[in-house]
């Protein structure tokens, strides 16, 4: 059976060809589903930001449609495989009909966070036209249903964390989200084909993951695993080492959920890659709580060279209300071990959160004077499918799951119209008053995600300086 995975991104025009080999990653979880299929006996292409703009000769535009439709148009597939994250719905779904229009015969399955909690409502609605989505973890259930449709191998009730339409308007599922992996069994990403497809040998930058989920309870992250899973650290430095060495990227990203929530675990992969690297430098992802010298020195060593750090809010009040609060003294030692290593830091925040107020936003600022980070990424707070404000905000009927059937709207959440763009008007004043480097390049500002047009961007960033600056 022939599958084509796709992960989804925006519409990007008008930036350089330089700006986008920059910004643009390979997914790395749909290049290992990809040779978990090819390993099962089904030949498994991905198409994503960065192959796509390969393919599309390296210009100043990446529109994912119009590589899907090039290779549908060459190529049968039997079954399309497409990646949702909330905010890419849209893209998601355009890309689901584009399938439908041109191979009518291929079978479309979702997975991702986004329909791993809104199964129900997605396949009901037949957005996208979706024959399956596959809830939580893929890489097991996603090879039995490839055999499934061949007629061999275990029944499809039987497929972990399958959904489906049955017969008329029933919907079908085998089970809860998949979230128990078995990370050592899966097999070292070796990229090979991935880049065949591509048509390149070498790539900027690229990302890989050591671990799999969170022990933290932050009540604004659709993570839904809660749990932390570990791959085992000779196959994450082989995998770095062949991103670094064999195709020669000058950057890579540890996108874990938390980098250092086993300091153990970090510290050996990190040990084990300064033995190879002398020419990438890294970025890591971590948390205030999970800072700890040890593998910091490390990372510092194997070519660390940045680390991006959520604060959230500046307010004490704030964080406690997303369960993740962080006394200002842990954050304050937390910068002054970071810095003492030399690593330079890149600082999370989120702007809108319910109650939030002026006052919260200008302890926020003031926070980040303190910080003085090398870069700030703001985002507008929205609820993601799988957090918990999503359940309080159903059961109290402040929103329903049909919100996100409406893919006018890239983000859901309690706000007005007026106090989205407000809200963004904040996120790209905090931005641009602290960003001085650009540690994380794979970053859009919050208006341009929400489609707002350049003077309306202007004109809520100027509010938002009179109303946060001192």
């Amino acid at each position: 059976m022939k599958v084509l995975l796709v992960q989804p991104d925006y519409q990007r025009k008008g930036l350089s060809p330089e700006e986008l080999s920059k910004r643009l990653l390979p997914s790395y979880p749909l290049i290992l589903l990809s040779e978990i299929l090819a390993k099962a006996g089904h030949p498994t292409r991905v198409l994503d930001a960065w192959s796509n703009w390969i393919l599309s000769g390296k210009g100043v535009e990446n529109d994912l449609l119009v590589g899907a439709q090039k290779l549908l148009e060459k190529e049968s597939y039997d079954l399309v495989g497409i990646s949702v994250y909330t905010p890419l719905r849209k893209e998601a779904v355009e890309l689901a009909r584009l399938v439908e229009k041109i191979s009518p015969g291929a079978k479309i399955v979702f997975g991702g966070p986004h329909p791993s909690r809104l199964w129900h409502t997605l396949l009901e609605s037949d957005q996208g036209n979706l024959d399956f989505i596959i809830k939580g973890g893929a890489e097991q259930s996603l090879p039995q249903l490839a055999d499934n449709l061949e007629g061999r191998g275990v029944a499809r009730f039987r497929v972990p964390g399958l959904a489906w339409k049955g017969e008329g308007v029933e919907v079908r599922s085998n089970s809860n989200p998949v979230i128990n992996l078995d990370l050592a069994g899966q097999p070292v990403v070796n990229f090979n084909d991935y880049f065949a497809d591509a048509g390149a040998d070498r790539i900027d930058r690229a990302y890989l993951v050591t671990t799999r989920g969170c022990k933290r309870w932050c009540n604004y992250c659709s993570q839904l695993w809660k749990k932390a899973l570990y791959h085992p650290p000779d196959r994450a430095v082989e995998e770095a080492r062949r991103l670094i060495v064999d195709f020669h990227a000058g950057e890579l990203v540890i996108y874990d959920d938390c980098l250092g929530m086993n300091p153990a675990h970090s510290s050996e992969i990190f040990q084990k890659i300064s033995r190879f690297n002398n020419s990438a430098r890294l970025i890591g992802i971590s948390h205030f709580q999970f800072l700890q010298k040890d593998w910091l020195e490390h990372f510092k060593n194997a070519g660390g060279y940045g680390l991006m750090i959520g604060i959230e809010s500046g307010s004490g009040k704030l964080r406690r209300k997303m369960n993740n609060y962080i006394e200002d003294q842990t954050i304050c030692q937390g910068i002054e071990l970071v810095r003492s290593l030399g690593i330079k830091i890149g600082i999370y925040v989120i702007v809108g959160f319910p109650t939030e107020t002026a006052e919260d936003l200008g302890k926020t600022r003031e926070l980040l004077e303190m910080i003085a980070p090398e870069q700030v990424i703001a985002t507008v707070y929205d609820l993601k499918p799988g957090d918990m404000m999503v359940e309080f905000g159903i059961k109290s009927q402040m929103i329903r799951e049909s919100d996100y059937l409406n893919l006018s709207r890239r983000l859901i959440n309690y706000m007005t119209e007026t106090e989205l763009k407000q809200a963004a008007g904040a996120a790209e004043w905090l931005e641009n008053k602290f960003t001085k480097e650009l540690l994380l390049k794979d970053t859009d500002p919050a208006g341009w995600i929400l489609g707002l047009d350049q003077a309306t961007r202007e004109q809520m960033t100027q509010k938002a300086a009179r109303d946060i600056a001192p």
